[in-house]
């Protein structure tokens, strides 16, 4: 079996012996279609972060990435029932295992669930990213006019301004905050009312200029009171983290801050904005069973455009290279075609 092996940072190969996993009782072996490569897969290539739950071990000793995949059932375990071979899903895993030809997947509606008619399995394999997006929303409660501030607007902070688009949401300014250009191009083709480049200069006076400012007795805010944060903090990055700048946008009374994005180790920031404004910061960590259907739900009648978020495909053959590839400045989103061949 062909399979994705991170070696260590910087260094991923791709294996042709690794054996094929068998499912065990209340498991599916899926057939790997497509499977995308997530930020915190980056953060695991960049520096090892969370490498003992991003890579699955097989027999060998390899070392499997990959927890977003869509593909077919190829045999099912003892005691499932309900399934069928041939049957197109969408898989989540929570230990990798998804860059190879097949990976086994726990039966319960947090890990898999069918592809309805009319969804690509490339688009299907970026459900598990837009779930998430759904669910920070639904958190964030965002209430009519409210401005509302993405930071890092790779696959999830997209999926963020999507989640909010396709169901209508009443929010006022939509700001997108990256240092990639091309995602902020995205960004505003996808519905955001504006963009902000972080290396163009100050975060906090170009939202002010666009949200408004505000000024009392508990401080300077710009007038943002939702704030999802998809960034994380990155070690390389110069500059404060992205939360310690969304305690300084947010709104002096009533502010929310989602946190999603990953933290490549400890961070210093400024906490005292959590005194002076009272704002309430939420964790969010994947989502409700009931996002991954509505994420294919919305891909089916067309309310989200998922491929136009894939910037790049790769054979697995050419695991190194797209893995390399996203963390250029150009990409979005860079898929694996798992059934695709490096041509010759």
């Amino acid at each position: 079996m062909k399979a994705a092996n991170y070696v260590d940072p910087g260094k991923i190969e791709m294996r042709v012996d690794a054996t094929r996993p068998v499912p065990a009782p209340g498991e599916v072996l899926v057939a790997v279609e497509a499977c995308g490569i997530c930020g915190s897969d980056l953060h695991m290539y960049r520096n090892n972060t969370s490498r003992d739950h991003l890579a699955r071990k097989t027999p060998e000793g390899y070392e499997v990435p990959g927890h977003e995949f869509a593909g077919r059932i190829a045999e099912l375990g003892e005691g499932v029932t309900g399934w069928a071979v041939g049957e197109r899903v969408v898989g989540v895993t929570g230990f990798g295992g998804g860059m190879a030809d097949y990976v086994t997947v726990p039966v319960n509606p947090f890990q898999l669930v069918r592809m309805p008619d009319g969804v690509s399995f490339v688009e299907a394999a970026t459900t598990e990213p837009m779930a998430d997006g759904l669910q920070m929303v639904r958190k964030a409660e965002i209430r009519p006019g409210e401005n509302v501030v993405v930071f890092g607007v790779g696959i999830i902070g997209l999926g963020v301004i999507q989640a909010i688009r396709a169901q209508a949401i009443d929010a006022g300014r939509i700001v997108a905050i990256d240092v990639q250009q091309a995602r902020l191009e995205k960004a505003l083709e996808i519905g955001a009312t504006d963009v902000v480049n972080a290396r163009d200069g100050d975060v906090f006076a170009a939202v002010a200029a666009i949200c408004g400012r505000e000024e009392s007795y508990r401080g300077v805010s710009a007038n943002v009171p939702v704030i999802f944060d998809c960034a994380g903090y990155i070690a390389h990055m110069s500059g404060p983290p992205p939360l310690e700048t969304a305690l300084r946008l947010v709104s002096l009374t009533g502010g929310r801050i989602i946190c999603f994005g990953a933290f490549e180790g400890p961070m210093t920031i400024d906490m005292m904005p959590i005194i002076h404004k009272e704002p309430v910061i939420m964790g969010s960590n994947g989502y409700a069973p009931e996002e991954l259907v509505q994420a294919l739900e919305l891909m089916r009648d067309g309310k989200v455009d998922r491929n136009t978020l894939i910037s790049h495909s790769y054979p697995l053959d050419a695991i190194s290279d797209a893995f390399e590839m996203q963390c250029q400045p150009q990409a979005v989103k860079v898929m694996l075609d798992i059934r695709e061949q490096v041509a010759a």
